[in-house]
């Protein structure tokens, strides 16, 4: 297990991953059924999560801000997930089973018609150290704030705490409410729940997408509303509107506390 422990920082440095942890997948049993490592994965014992800073002046730009975070996003998704599908191909390699988890699609409708996606990576996140979900609704890193976009496996291999690049973060101060006050449309609530839907319908633009077919389906036919979803808003198919919870939250800008090296028990 160590020579494994070392493959994967090993493959983390190559890449030039700063954030890495790891965490049992039974932490994640609570997750609403069909959204847990072991319904996507049977016999799963480990998760692996990883992060990549957004630098902070692709959000404090005076002029095409929006156009900037956009195509930042849309780069970084596509190296996240190339990277959950190196770790997992790396994984197998010790014999065991290993399954990305993309950031950004396969897209899917809950009960209730909300847009998730296969299994919560914020969860994922805080599970393995990275940071603590803040009243954005946002993973929030001691040094990178809300800028760190995630990647992850589920494995069936039970792996070692490891962390790299992981700092001890207390989270949102409790008078702070920046991200509930700026959101345009409302859909942070005092409470620290976020109105997915709300957020994304304001802030993704799908141009490709039909909407009042979208709504029709999500309606009667939500596995083929999801499949409209993933097929027109993937990649770079959507344009990015809005992250004024990004650019305002104190996290953004002012790093907190610096990373430590990796470690493993």
């Amino acid at each position: 297990m160590q020579t494994l422990v070392e493959q994967i920082t090993s493959l983390a440095e190559r890449e030039d991953v700063p954030v890495l942890g790891t965490a049992e997948a039974a932490v994640m049993d609570d997750e609403p059924p069909g959204a847990r490592p072991s319904d996507l994965l049977p016999g799963a014992k480990g998760l692996l999560c990883f992060g990549l800073p957004v630098p902070a002046g692709v959000y404090q730009q005076s002029i095409r801000a929006t156009d900037a975070v956009w195509r930042s996003q849309s780069l970084y998704y596509r190296r996240l997930d190339g990277l959950s599908v190196r770790f997992a191909a790396l994984l197998e390699e010790s014999g065991e089973r290993a399954l990305p988890v993309f950031g950004c699609a396969p897209f899917r409708l809950n009960a209730r018609g909300e847009i998730r996606g296969s299994l919560n990576q914020l969860r994922m996140g805080e599970a393995a150290g990275l940071g603590i979900v803040g009243r954005s609704g946002l993973l929030l890193h001691a040094r990178y704030g809300p800028r760190l976009m995630l990647g992850g496996v589920v494995t069936t291999a039970a792996l070692p705490v490891m962390r790299r690049g992981t700092v001890t973060e207390p989270g949102c101060p409790p008078d702070c409410r920046i991200c509930v006050d700026v959101c345009p449309v409302g859909a942070v609530a005092e409470d620290g729940s976020v109105d997915t839907n709300r957020c994304l319908g304001y802030a993704a633009r799908t141009p490709l997408l039909p909407k009042l077919r979208y709504l029709a389906l999500r309606r009667w036919r939500p596995q083929r509303a999801a499949r409209l979803l993933n097929l027109t808003t993937v990649d770079e198919h959507t344009l990015h509107a809005c992250s004024r919870c990004v650019v305002r939250c104190p996290y953004a800008h002012q790093p907190v506390a610096s990373a430590s090296g990796t470690s493993a028990t």
